[in-house]
């Protein structure tokens, strides 16, 4: 009986972690956003760049939330080169506007 019960549980964590995560989970979009926030905002960066930085991190995690599993978001500090190609295929539209943004700022400034 133990042995079923230990199958079935293992059963649901290989069918959990290869299912992709609700597009609506709140939860899982404000961490993402959180951690991409931490990870590109630095020190002594403009009010300005900050909040394109911010508008980048919910677009990028609006596109990859629904489509990547929970196991290959869980690959994302360490990307396999055929996750990082998706993930940068995926992302594009969200850098492009944010490079063409953080463009027109520095030319504001000369």
């Amino acid at each position: 009986m133990k042995k079923i019960v230990l199958l079935l549980t293992v059963i649901t964590l290989i069918i959990s972690c290869n299912s992709k995560p609700d597009k609506n989970n709140t939860v899982l979009k404000n961490e993402t956003i959180s951690y991409c926030e931490k990870v590109a905002i630095q020190e002594g960066m403009s009010e300005s760049k900050k909040e394109l930085v911010k508008k980048y991190c919910s677009c990028s995690s609006e596109k990859m939330i629904g489509e990547f599993t929970y196991a290959e978001m869980m690959q994302m500090k360490n990307p396999t080169p055929e996750l990082k190609s998706r993930l940068e295929k995926l992302v594009e539209p969200c850098l492009k506007d944010l490079t063409n943004n953080l463009d027109e700022i520095d030319k504001k400034k000369k």
